[in-house]
């Protein structure tokens, strides 16, 4: 329970931060500093936390991407329930006309229910150790995405860093 809730609050970090730089925590901060002022010398509860990074979530390029507009989903995902999933992301590299290189694949999550949704950070490392990020989302149990990369990636990763509680993760070459 006491890591859970550790991992809530970086998945809250995650979620709040650029996914081409999520190592940047000044959004998670903003909102954490706004909390401590909002409440300082008074009680709140987790509902008011969530409040608070709601308000803040809902201006983040995450929540841009997917059309969320508050944290109401994660809280009952993460908070309330005790769903544990797994996620696997199997992809296929098409070479486009113009040199780009075209990614498309399937997320699946089990474990979990079959409304459960979570976005998920991507890496792709280039030749000459160049990164890229983004997030595809998880919505149930499969979906499908598509993206168009500058060029052909010389890895893959779903998560690599871990931002997101899960019992394992996969990425799979189709």
């Amino acid at each position: 329970i006491y890591e859970k809730g550790a991992y809530v609050l970086r998945m809250l970090n995650f979620l709040l931060a650029n996914p081409s730089t999520p190592d940047d925590d000044s959004a998670f901060r903003k909102m954490m500093g706004e909390f401590v002022e909002r409440y300082r010398n008074s009680t709140a509860s987790t509902e008011d936390f969530f409040a608070v990074a709601s308000q803040h979530f809902a201006r983040s390029p995450i929540a841009q991407k997917y059309g969320m507009g508050d944290l109401g989903w994660f809280y009952n995902q993460w908070v309330t329930r005790t769903e544990f999933p797994s996620y696997t992301l199997e992809y296929a590299l098409e070479p486009q006309p113009d040199g780009k290189v075209k990614i498309s694949g399937t997320v699946k999550q089990d474990n979990a229910g079959a409304n459960w949704v979570m976005p998920l950070p991507v890496v792709f490392t280039f030749s000459g150790n160049q990164v890229a990020r983004t997030t595809v989302i998880a919505r149930g149990p499969s979906n499908t995405f598509e993206l168009v990369l500058p060029g052909k990636p010389t890895k893959v990763e779903l998560d690599p860093d871990n931002w997101v509680l899960a019992e394992k993760t996969l990425t799979q070459a189709k």
